[in-house]
Order: structure tokens, then C-alpha cells, then sequence
């Protein structure tokens, strides 16, 4: 009997012998490892941000679960007041709060009478954005800047609403002092071409918005990062000094190793651990980066994301791994020049349950439909992998990675599924974001899945 391809595609759809929902998409490269199959596991490509679990496995090898860090404000007592030494760390969790709590503390027990203040901000070197990074990611919160000045997450929240036709656009800033914004975007009839918007970064926290918003858009939630460090760090400062009550009108000093005072109190973020959480969890660049460049700090050598990166190297080196081949930038993944291979990531994960100072990890990884980046992940977030995978994500354009545990009777099992050149066509792209269809990468990544977990006793 002879059969019409036409007929045959249909009938075998129908029947549930071919799923073209399950096949990858034309172009993208597939690499993944795990219980029941692996492809192209050798193959070097972008982790985005699977490249965190590194990142960890360093952290942890090097610095301990219990590390802390130690940002200190020393002092020396003069007839004209305090002269004050804030000591900054890095710490990506430190807080207007905390400086607040701090500075508290020494007033407390010395008066409010500031003679001056100097800023150690010398921790870490080179650059505060690593090589490869996008440029136009500048600007935006998730790559806001590694620095000893870390302040509550480097950070400014806003948003853009359509206003009247022919007038500019509704832009709210929740801490408007902090950045000098220009908002340039023009509200235009909702049936407008071509339209968008552009954001302009320029010096000293500057930022420009142009282009245009359709009447009928819904508010566009923004996020900011800054630029000048030293700006915004001067201004939070004064805030906190001013709820303090305390008046300085010196100018604050920016100086690299200061040897401190003899009096010193110190804030002491939450251990290591706590932090590496927070980072594998929701996935956060800052806290990552800070960890990263805080690796070399430790063995005091210059805090520089090329000499960090070195050490990880050389770390996973120890742990028995082959990086000969590997390139790595960053400890966040936010670099498109980072490679690595399924198979490094899928024997790193093994070294995770069989090094007893590794053997936490996999507890604090997000857990399918429960938490951070994995919680409304649409691969994931029906049985059997709801609540039985623990792992961490990666995302970058055209990069879409996921790397961890199945769950299965107790037992986790490593997995490592990465597709890089992911690319959609305009009607797929609009069908994935109004969600009336899944990603055709995670739906291939589902099914996956689902294979491997079938595949384990």
C-alpha cells in the first residue's frame, strides 16, 4: 500500500507515534547528560547562569560554608571629632540597614561629631563588569556593577506608563535623587509601527529614555542599575547620616588599603551559605560576581576577574576535573564568552554527592514549582518533575540551559540539558509570550526529562 507523506504526518499526530512539539528547533544546539541518554555531551557552549553552580563549588572549596563578609567602620577619636574609616567588603547583601546599624553602633558609644570620612573601597580590582558582557545590558539592574561599595543591590526601581497621546509617557523612579533620569518617550497611538524604547546611559547615574509607548501598553516595570559607584554611594551614605542626626559637610574620600584605626566595629553578612542560596535560588548576578572576585581577595591576590577566574580553574583542576578547554569570565554567566561542556557540569554534580564539603549544595539548588527561578518554569512545574527537580537555570538570548537533580525515591540523580542557538520566528515569539503555547525548547526539555526520570528505578 502506498501512503502521501501529506497523509502520513497527520495520521501518525493523531495516532501519538511522531509529537513535532518535541522536536527541536531548526538551528539550536542540543548538549545533555543524564541517567538514560546523553548527546553531544562534549561539545563546548554558553551556561549563562548553570555557570553558578561553579561559582558554588569554588565557593565552598575555598571560602566555607561558615564565610562571612566583614565590612568595618574603625575610628580615631580628635578634638575636632571622629575621623571615620569605612572599610567596605563587597558584600553583595549590605544594606542602606546595615550601614544604618553600624554607624549606630559607633555613635553610640562616641558622639555625632564627624571631623571626616574615608571609604576603603580598594577590596577588589579591575573592571566591575566582566569581559563579554553585553553592552546595552548596562544600565540594567541584573548586571549592575561588582563593587567593595555593594549597597543594596547596586539598585533602582521604576516604572513607565502611557500618559495622553502626543505627550510624554507616565516614568515613576521610587528614589528619583539617586539618578538623574531624562525621560524622553513619547505616548502614541496604540496602532503605531516600529515603536520602542531606548535607554541611554551616560556618566554619573545619567540616564536617557527616548522613542515611544502605545496608548494601550500596559506599565513597563524597570529596573536600574548604576553607573558611578562612588556617586551613589556618597548619597546613601548621607541619608543615613542625616536619619542619624549627624551632620558632616566635608567631603567623603575614596582611598584603596587603609590600614584601620584601632577602634573597629564590623557588620558581618550571613554565612556563606546563606548566600550561596539566595544566588542558586534566584539566580542573582551581583551576589555571584561578588562571591567570585571574592575567591582571589581571600588568597590576597589582586580581586580581578581574570585572576579569579584562574583560581576556580584551578580549583575544579583539584576536584579532578579536565579545564583545559573551558573559558570562563565571570562566576555569574553573564558573559557570552563563557564555555563549558554538559559533561564538566554533569561530573561537577557527581563531585556534589561524593565530596563531603560539597555534599550541601544540591539542598539549596530551587526545587521544580516551589521557588525561584524553577517555580513557574513551564518544563517542570507538572508531575512527575514538580517537586522532583532541584537545579539551577540558565538564560541568556538565544541560550536556554538547565543543570541539577532528579528526585527520585529519595536518591538524586544527575542531569545536564543545555541548548544554545534558540532562536523563534515573530508568531512563535508572541505565542510563547502571551503563554498560549510552551517554549518548543522546554517542551523538548519536558519530555527529557521525563524519559530520564522513567529510566531510574
Amino acid at each position: 500500500m502506498r501512503f502521501f507523506l501529506p497523509l502520513v504526518i497527520p495520521l501518525l499526530l493523531v495516532c501519538g507515534l511522531l509529537q513535532a512539539e518535541t522536536m527541536p528547533l531548526r538551528g539550536a544546539t542540543l548538549s545533555y547528560i543524564g541517567p538514560a541518554s546523553q548527546a553531544n555531551s562534549q561539545r563546548l557552549l554558553v551556561p549563562a547562569s548553570t555557570l553558578k553552580i561553579v561559582t558554588a563549588t569554588a565557593a565552598i572549596k575555598l571560602l566555607g560554608a561558615d564565610f562571612r563578609f566583614n565590612t568595618q567602620l574603625s575610628i580615631k577619636l580628635s578634638e575636632q571629632g571622629l575621623d571615620l574609616y569605612l572599610h567596605m567588603s563587597g558584600d553583595p547583601s549590605f544594606s542602606s540597614k546595615d550601614l544604618n546599624a553600624l554607624l549606630t553602633r559607633a555613635f553610640s558609644r562616641y558622639g555625632k561629631k564627624i571631623h571626616s570620612i574615608t571609604i576603603d573601597d580598594g577590596v577588589f580590582s579591575g573592571h566591575n563588569r566582566s569581559r563579554g558582557q553585553v553592552w546595552n545590558d548596562i544600565g540594567i539592574c541584573f548586571a549592575s556593577p561588582v563593587s567593595a561599595l555593594n549597597i543594596d543591590g547596586n539598585c533602582i526601581n521604576g516604572n513607565l506608563k502611557p500618559g495622553k497621546i502626543g505627550q510624554l509617557s507616565d516614568l515613576h523612579i521610587s528614589d528619583p535623587s539617586l539618578l538623574n533620569m531624562d525621560n524622553q518617550i513619547m505616548t502614541v497611538a496604540a496602532d503605531t509601527a516600529d515603536c520602542e524604547q531606548r535607554l541611554v546611559v551616560k556618566d554619573h547615574n545619567h540616564y536617557q529614555l527616548s522613542g515611544c509607548i502605545p496608548k494601550n501598553a500596559k506599565m513597563m516595570p524597570l529596573r536600574f542599575s548604576i553607573t558611578d559607584e562612588h556617586r551613589y554611594f556618597s548619597l546613601k551614605l548621607g541619608r543615613v547620616l542625616a536619619q542619624l542626626g549627624a551632620k558632616y559637610s566635608g567631603q567623603i574620600q575614596y582611598r584603596s588599603r587603609l590600614a584601620p584605626f584601632p577602634t573597629v566595629f564590623t557588620h558581618q553578612s550571613v554565612p556563606l551559605i546563606d548566600l550561596l542560596k539566595f544566588m542558586l535560588v534566584e539566580s542573582d548576578n551581583l551576589t555571584a560576581d561578588s562571591i567570585f572576585k571574592s575567591l582571589a581577595a581571600a588568597q590576597g591576590r589582586k580581586a580581578s576577574y581574570a585572576v579569579a577566574s584562574k583560581i576556580v580553574l584551578a580549583q575544579l583542576t583539584a576536584l579532578g576535573l579536565d579545564v583545559s578547554q573551558v573559558v570562563m569570565r565571570d562566576g555569574s554567566g553573564l558573559s557570552r564568552e563563557n564555555l563549558i561542556s554538559a559533561e564538566l557540569l554533569y561530573q561537577l554534580l557527581q563531585r556534589w554527592q561524593t565530596d563531603p564539603q560539597l555534599q550541601v549544595l544540591p539542598s539549596i539548588l530551587a526545587i521544580a514549582g516551589e521557588n525561584g527561578t524553577l517555580k513557574y518554569r513551564r518544563s517542570v512545574t507538572k508531575s512527575p518533575l514538580k517537586h522532583h527537580i532541584h537545579a539551577k537555570s540558565g538564560y541568556v538570548t538565544g541560550v536556554m540551559n538547565l543543570v541539577g537533580f532528579i528526585e527520585k525515591q529519595g536518591h538524586l540523580s544527575p542531569f545536564v540539558f543545555m541548548s544554545n542557538g534558540v532562536a523563534l520566528n515573530e508568531q512563535q515569539r508572541q505565542a510563547v509570550k502571551e503563554r498560549r503555547v510552551v517554549h518548543p525548547i522546554l517542551v523538548y526539555e519536558r519530555d527529557w526529562l521525563e524519559k530520564q526520570w522513567q529510566a531510574l528505578n
